[in-house]
């Protein structure tokens, strides 16, 4: 039986995403709307037209108590306006978009690096002089929730709770979270929710927040549609590149050689993070809901079908990449992948998350000798249907 929440599956979705492409590409869980889509041809066909696919989701999957999935409807309280960016389809999304897309300049990510740098240089030099780190903790985690409240102006002393909302976030959205959990996490969104609304009423001169302070005086925005997207910009924004940084350095603590020849070719660095990117997707899907009847791979779909668009199993898809498990810095065109999404999806913040964790590998092969994990670490990733990020990542660093 295909189970997608079964622990297993969740530490180690390949087998899974490996047996769907040759089998069952496009498959309903059994007893429910929602159906699971692992081709990279039929995910890139399915993002493309959000005419078909919608993107505007207010519901979560969830495991629950019974032999079945079930579907949650989420509390408007804690998520915010529900067609925004990500969960937003045109033309509400066509409007925010503009207006995002002026914001994330080039020059406005490029101005960030002197500050990430000197974040990352001060993290190792202390962790190589200590011969050890915990990389989740003391960087992958801490490193995008203060990167991104710079680029909205929100307090650096808010670092701690900004994470912790994020977390809450991704938990609501991971399908596997127990009810306790469930509870909590929507207790924290609601605030949540009011510290952005107090951040945007109030906003950091020259922020992001102040621009979409002046949208939403404008008319272009609603209050409600600005603080949501401000959530998604934290939650996004600090997911993503800590679940990059995570599985990049969980790569080259694994591999000596591809250590020296990263150090030795540091040109390459960039390839090896889509190639990180591409082998580790920092989500693993995003759900859409069909708005009329449709085929899709050539599996027929009912209106009001809910599918996972699986980057994580699209991206290891060997119709589409040659020894697609393999780790390939020589890879042609590296950057077309999956892991940011696809279609007018497209993560807004991709170019942040890709400067983050090639600033962090460039500096951890300056100053270690070499990267080694500690000698009984185990690493387990977040229990989640969502991303995929490691808990913990002790680390061995030799001068």
């Amino acid at each position: 039986m295909i189970d997608p929440f079964a622990p297993d599956a969740l530490e180690d979705p390949y087998p899974l995403y490996d047996l769907l492409q040759r089998e069952q590409p496009v498959t309903q869980l059994p007893g429910t709307d929602i159906w699971l889509v692992s081709r990279h041809a039929d995910v890139v066909e399915a993002a493309s037209k959000p005419e078909v696919f919608s993107s505007n989701i207010s519901a979560v999957v969830y495991r629950g108590d019974g032999p079945n999935p079930v579907v949650l409807q989420a509390d408007p309280d804690a998520i915010g306006a529900v067609d925004v960016l990500a969960t937003a389809d045109p033309p509400a999304h066509s409007t925010q978009r503009k207006l995002m897309n002026r914001v994330f300049v080039p020059s406005r990510i490029s101005a960030l690096e002197p500050m990430i740098r000197e974040v990352v240089v001060s993290t190792l030099e202390s962790a190589v002089a200590a011969g050890e780190m915990e990389w989740m903790d003391d960087l992958s985690n801490p490193l995008p929730v203060q990167v991104i409240s710079t680029v909205l102006g929100l307090p650096s002393a808010d670092g701690d709770r900004l994470k912790q909302w994020a977390d809450a976030g991704v938990d609501l959205l991971s399908g596997v979270a127990p009810p306790e959990r469930l509870g909590e996490c929507w207790q924290l969104m609601v605030g949540f929710l009011q510290y952005l609304r107090d951040r945007l009423a109030s906003p950091a001169p020259g922020s992001v927040t102040a621009e979409i302070a002046e949208a939403v005086a404008r008319g272009d925005l609603s209050e409600r549609e600005g603080v949501s997207l401000m959530l998604q910009l934290v939650i996004a924004g600090s997911e993503s590149t800590a679940s990059l940084m995570g599985s990049a350095v969980h790569m080259l603590a694994s591999d000596p050689r591809l250590q020296d020849e990263l150090r030795a070719h540091p040109e390459r660095i960039g390839v090896f993070v889509e190639e990180a990117l591409r082998l580790e997707s920092p989500f693993r899907g995003h759900f859409r809901v069909t708005r009329e009847d449709t085929v899709l791979g050539g599996v027929a779909l009912p209106k009001g079908a809910r599918l996972m668009l699986m980057w994580g199993a699209g991206n290891r898809d060997p119709q589409t990449y040659s020894c697609p498990a393999d780790l390939d810095l020589a890879r042609e065109k590296p950057k077309q992948h999956l892991a940011f999404g696809s279609g007018i999806h497209f993560c807004l913040g991709a170019p942040l998350a890709r400067l983050e964790a090639k600033i962090a590998i460039e500096e951890l092969l300056a100053r270690a000798a070499r990267v080694e994990l500690a000698a009984d670490e185990k690493p387990r990733h977040h229990p989640s249907l969502f991303v995929r990020r490691f808990e913990r990542l002790r680390l061995q660093l030799a001068r």
